[in-house]
């Protein structure tokens, strides 16, 4: 009979000689990619990131791989489904890779316009962060909450939850992005349509201030307009306060994050370099870049982001919501009195 200590050896061999034909098929596979990558030269990279982000990566990339002449058009959320729809039945196909936010992606994927591309690196990534089926990772995800300016407010006078939100003080006091429907549709996902909608509606007699994008509204918590935002994203407070702003994130009950796929092309004019680029972008270099500029990554072994050092939940927007996307914008500029 074979010694236990003896077959644990065999095992952890034979485990041993499984990764390493693993790894060598994996780079004998890549070493196929790039050649292949040489041969075609170009890609063409759609992105609906901030510019600079987007140009960081894409002169990453290049200084990685020197034989690529990258594009990089940089669209706002609605452009890019316009352009990418009309191309397509115009039977254009002139990008590689796209990296979109989630509602918007969804559009795009609906139509069947992305391949399967189980990158290496995808296994890196936290399950809510990719799809079942090999198309998308998130390249990075957006945390939404609540805000303060820390000199109009004490955190003794702060809501500890959104009900609070709903108290009489709290009127004229608050602001809002007008384009909340995808938050307005996670919060009903996971509240409830009942539960959801009292609190919507509660929200909508506290005489809001409503602004086009968060951005907008950190500068205008900042200047001191008003004490309170309903819903802003935690990296623009924290860049905010990187600048010596008074802002500070309120991360109340529960925290949406919306995910920003990223995924090749079914046409893809360039796959083999579109490949590459995913990989990179999803790699520990390319998160640490994000990372840089203060974006949220859910790598594993990425330095956390202030919500993650914090432990706060994170409940990640579902992107399927799309589908319902005419209805929910109609309730949600019904219920808040928006044209």
């Amino acid at each position: 009979m074979l010694n236990y200590g003896w077959r644990s050896k065999c095992f952890k061999a034979i485990a041993l000689i499984v990764v390493l034909i693993g790894q060598r098929a994996w780079a004998q596979d890549r070493d196929a990619v790039i050649a292949k990558a040489k041969e075609e030269k170009e890609f063409v990279y759609y992105s609906t990131t901030d510019i600079r982000d987007g140009t960081a990566m894409v002169h990453a990339f290049q200084k990685k791989y020197p034989f690529v002449e990258p594009k990089l058009l940089r669209l706002g959320s609605t452009q890019v489904v316009v352009k990418v729809l009309q191309e397509h039945r115009g039977g254009a196909h002139l990008f590689d890779v796209i990296s979109a936010t989630s509602f918007q992606f969804y559009e795009i994927f609906k139509e069947n316009l992305f391949q399967k591309y189980d990158s290496p690196e995808r296994r890196a990534f936290a399950d809510d962060f990719k799809d079942k089926d090999g198309v998308w990772v998130s390249a990075y995800h957006n945390a939404s909450v609540a805000a303060y300016n820390t000199r109009l407010l004490k955190p003794t006078d702060l809501p500890k939850s959104y009900d609070d939100m709903l108290d009489p003080k709290w009127k004229g006091k608050m602001l809002m992005d007008s384009r909340e429907t995808e938050w307005y549709a996670s919060m009903l996902q996971i509240l409830g349509r009942e539960k959801g909608l009292r609190l919507m509606r509660g929200l909508a007699k506290q005489d809001l201030s409503f602004r086009p994008g968060r951005t907008l509204i950190t500068q205008v918590l900042s200047s001191g307009e008003a004490p309170l935002a309903v819903n802003d994203y935690d990296h623009l407070v924290q860049a905010a306060k990187k600048l010596g702003g008074p802002v500070e994130s309120l991360p109340l009950n529960p925290v949406v994050s919306r995910v920003t796929p990223i995924a090749l092309g079914r046409y893809a004019p360039h796959p083999n370099v579109g490949r590459l680029f995913i990989d990179f972008a999803l790699s520990e270099e390319g998160q640490k870049i994000l990372r840089g500029f203060g974006r949220s990554s859910a790598r594993k072994g990425i330095e956390p982001d202030e919500l993650q050092k914090k432990g706060i939940k994170l409940y990640v927007s579902d992107i399927s919501l799309a589908k319902d996307y005419a209805r929910y914008d109609k309730e949600f500029k019904e219920i808040f009195g928006l044209k």
